[in-house]
């Protein structure tokens, strides 16, 4: 009979000793796995926070209550506090600041569904919360816009200012939400902010609003559409008729989603409640590629006056 060599050779001390060092690579390994994860969930709630991200298409939680179907009927008044619900839309575009909650709730009692229009790339000298953002915060004047500067949308405070502009548009009830000028990246902004940037924002916009209940559209930003389409319930795009750029907001029909579309066929001066012309009207409702489109015929200023294509 061969003697045992090897492992049956070694001592029950030196067998023991042996296990206790596998033990204690398993427990570090483990221990290793539970930080790496716990670190790898602080920052996904970070994203959802104020932190600035680093650009891509992700952002927040898609599922959302109200997805409006192509082709629903709209109206969109931002001048003054909503004083007329006698038009018969679908769809309310109302300004976040200028209206109570009672007038969201009556408009939801008439069967209707309300977004709430805020700035999320600009300042404006007369809203509220204007002293809330810092020096750092601001760009360039835009051009035409009195009282209004670009904003570096990566700045933590500017993105918890928009946060409490989140919090507000729930609080009174509003189903979904407007942003507007997303699109610094194509204009003299000052700031130097780019196309990956307002990617970054809009998407983490997404995941905030989401995160609330609240439904929300980009505005614009024709170039920044198939980075953020995934995480929009609808667009809201303005003159692609005139520019002819309608075939760009497409994309969204093709989706199942819709384009609030507004054309101003008056002009920028011309605000009153005449009709436009038969040639103006063609124009702003038979666009390539438009057909599908919630198309609105409006004031420059935004005023209750509206016509729709027949």
């Amino acid at each position: 009979m061969t003697s045992k060599g090897g492992w049956w050779a070694w001592s029950t001390k030196k067998k023991v000793f042996l296990f206790s060092l596998i033990g204690i690579a398993i427990v570090a390994i483990g221990v290793g796995l539970g930080v790496g994860l716990g670190i790898g969930l602080k920052h996904g709630s970070d994203d959802n926070d104020e932190g600035s991200g680093s650009g891509g298409d992700t952002g927040g939680n898609t599922t959302v209550k109200w997805q409006p179907e192509v082709g629903v009927k709209w109206q969109i008044e931002l001048l003054y506090p909503l004083n007329n619900t006698n038009i018969d839309a679908d769809v309310y575009d109302i300004d976040l600041y200028d209206n109570e909650k009672s007038t969201i709730s009556n408009l939801q009692d008439m069967g209707r569904k309300v977004i709430c229009y805020f700035s999320a790339g600009t300042y404006e000298e007369w809203r509220s919360d204007a002293s809330s953002f810092e020096d750092s915060d601001l760009g360039n004047n835009l051009d035409d816009w009195p009282g209004e500067r670009w904003l570096d949308t990566n700045s933590k405070n500017v993105r918890k200012i928009m946060q409490t502009r989140l919090d507000l548009a729930q609080t009174k009830g509003c189903d979904g939400v407007d942003p507007d000028n997303i699109d610094a990246y194509d204009n003299d902004n000052g700031l130097k902010m780019t196309k990956s940037d307002a990617i970054n924002y809009v998407n983490w916009l997404a995941g905030q609003a989401h995160s609330r209940g609240l439904s929300i559209g980009l505005k614009n930003g024709g170039a920044i559409i198939s980075s953020v389409i995934k995480n929009m319930q609808w667009c809201v795009n303005e003159q692609c008729a005139q520019y002819e750029e309608c075939d760009t907001y497409a994309a969204f029909t093709d989706a199942n989603k819709p384009v609030f579309h507004i054309e101003y066929p008056k002009g920028d001066e011309t605000n009153d409640e005449k009709n436009v012309t038969t040639k103006q009207m063609s124009s702003a409702c038979k666009a390539d590629s438009a057909s599908d489109f919630s198309t609105v015929i409006k004031n420059m200023d935004l005023d209750n006056w509206v016509e729709y294509c027949s």
